[in-house]
């Protein structure tokens, strides 16, 4: 898709063509790539809601992409938790294994 300058790039949508201004941090690809997510969400909306108008195909596939947002922030929330938790339960093994090691050589050197 062409872009117009350095600091907006053209995307499409649902057959139409949108010039979005790039936000510090964000390249042209990096929005070309969320504007194909949109358009091929509206796309599969169109295909299974016969005739859907625009607007409502719009909000189906914010809804849809919303839910899937939600579901993945839910899974990353259990990830990072699981993660806290395997963490700790490790350190606390290392730090039993090290008080050990600590034993056994005060016990050899007493020897």
């Amino acid at each position: 898709m062409p872009e117009a300058d350095n600091k907006s790039v053209a995307v499409n949508i649902y057959g139409k063509t949108y010039t979005f201004a790039l936000d510090s941090g964000k390249t042209a690809e990096q929005v070309q790539q969320i504007a194909q997510v949109v358009d091929e969400s509206m796309n599969q909306i169109k295909q299974a809601h016969h005739p859907p108008t625009p607007v409502r195909t719009a909000v189906l596939a914010a809804l849809n992409l919303v839910d899937e947002l939600f579901q993945l922030q839910t899974s990353y929330r259990a990830a990072e938790s699981d993660i806290a938790q395997r963490t700790s339960r490790l350190t606390d093994s290392l730090g039993r294994i090290f008080e050990q090691v600590q034993v056994n050589a005060l016990g050899a050197d007493d020897s």
